[in-house]
């Protein structure tokens, strides 16, 4: 097999990782706690020495203009703040769950949409958050921030209390095995049918909001169906990947659609949640797992982390939540037929062939783009492009410079007002005031 996922035999890639996960990582564990409590009181002290001496070195600086050398490098030394990365890096990680209570409202072989329990008053105004086929679980749309509860990280939450309902998330299943060679018009009919339903149900086209992969998915969808729409917003979508420079165009042009056949074979002519997984951390390094010729150990995503210590905001916490999201919080597979796809429009973008018959300019609806300056999955210029095929009359770009691709979903920084005017608020009162209803 040609390409960088290709070569480097997920197979036994899979039985490595799994090794470590199940014995390596919970004896490393199991001594960072007994570490954490017998040692206690001098790691106590040990920190607290540390940390004055770094504030004397900044004192220094201010005062008598001495660089800042040694002060950021202590924390590489600081034991608790090694022995606190351990216990977060090699925790036994669950999936995230909602943080709001929802209920099936409607299903098909391949998709599901979920309605939040919550009776807001609103009947009127539906919205639906679609969360991308690319197996992530509803927890995107109502991200649970278990270290820290009082953030505003559930954009459902923010639907709900901004006066929208009934206020749905629509996530993927897992393919079922005569399913497989399902592909773009299987998964477009599923989109269709949930629209049509909650449209039935309500009496009003609802809102769409589409993540990521289903921002240019419901764009597939909507030159099809161009009244399945209120209003239309694509966060962190990707409208064409062949703009600029990111990750999706590098990752799609290291192979050729002869790997992903070979590719597929290895798991039944299906991409498994945990390959998929596993894909996207080697998207950005492949030799993330196993580590570079250089330096081939396993451990080496450790090292690299440690250096990140450097930074006094780095936060074991995060790169725990971080690691969940990205791990293990995966609810399907995606059928082979779909993954060809999928594939094919990284290398080609609105050129492919599964969407050459689609005519984007019956697209009319109020569309809205939201961008993130961080965002290396979907660059800004790879979402603006829908604004150049469809034919809507009110085209709004939302770019907020302070988030990456999954803070766009799930930031107090893209959801409050507090640190940006691009902000979920204002795109909540943009549908409200460009509603066909109003």
């Amino acid at each position: 097999m040609k390409g960088t996922m290709g070569a480097l035999k997920f197979d036994l890639l899979e039985q490595i990782v799994d090794f470590e996960e199940a014995f390596v990582h919970p004896s490393v564990n199991l001594a960072t706690n007994y570490a954490r409590f017998a040692l206690a009181h001098p790691l106590v002290l040990a920190d607290c020495a540390l940390e004055n001496y770094k504030t004397f070195l900044g004192l220094s600086q201010a005062l008598l203009g001495m660089p800042l050398a040694g002060q950021k490098e202590i924390n590489m030394v600081n034991p608790q703040r090694q022995l606190d990365y351990l216990h977060n890096a090699t925790q036994n990680i669950a999936p995230m769950k909602t943080a709001l209570p929802f209920y099936v409202e409607w299903e098909d072989e391949r998709a599901e949409m979920l309605t939040c329990d919550i009776d807001n008053g609103v009947n009127d105004n539906p919205v639906i958050i679609y969360v991308a086929y690319t197996g992530r679980s509803a927890a995107l749309a109502d991200y649970n921030d278990k270290f820290n509860p009082q953030k505003r990280s559930s954009l459902s939450r923010e639907f709900i209390n901004n006066g929208f309902g009934p206020v749905s998330i629509f996530t993927c299943k897992n393919p079922l095995k005569k399913n497989l060679h399902h592909a773009t018009p299987e998964y477009l009919s599923s989109v269709h049918s949930a629209n049509q339903y909650l449209k039935d149900l309500t009496g009003f086209a609802p809102h769409i909001v589409g993540l990521c992969q289903m921002g240019y998915f419901n764009a597939w969808n909507l030159s099809d169906n161009p009244d399945d729409a209120n209003t239309f917003v694509l966060a962190g979508a990707p409208f064409d990947p062949r703009r600029g420079s990111n990750f999706i165009k590098k990752f799609a042009d290291s192979l050729s659609m002869q790997d992903i056949e070979d590719y597929l074979k290895l798991s039944g002519n299906r991409m498994s949640a945990k390959r998929m997984a596993k894909g996207w951390r080697l998207m950005a390094d492949p030799n993330y797992y196993i580590g570079s010729s250089k330096t081939a150990t396993i451990g080496n995503r450790h090292i690299t982390l440690f250096r990140q210590m450097l930074d006094d905001d780095f936060s074991p916490e995060r790169d725990y939540v971080f690691k969940s999201w990205m791990d293990k919080d995966v609810v399907s597979d995606i059928a082979g037929g779909l993954y060809r796809d999928l594939v094919s429009f990284f290398k080609f973008g609105i050129k492919a062939a599964c969407i050459a018959d689609k005519d984007f300019s019956r697209i009319t609806c109020p569309t809205a783009v939201l961008s993130g300056g961080k965002d290396d999955i979907s660059p800004e210029e790879t979402c603006v492009a829908i604004f150049d095929c469809i034919k809507s009359h009110i085209k709004t770009h939302f770019h907020n410079p302070l988030v990456g691709h999954t803070g766009i979903y799930n930031s107090e920084k893209a959801i409050t007002d507090r640190y940006d005017t691009n902000n979920w608020q204002a795109i909540m009162l943009w549908m409200k005031e460009n509603s066909k209803y109003r």
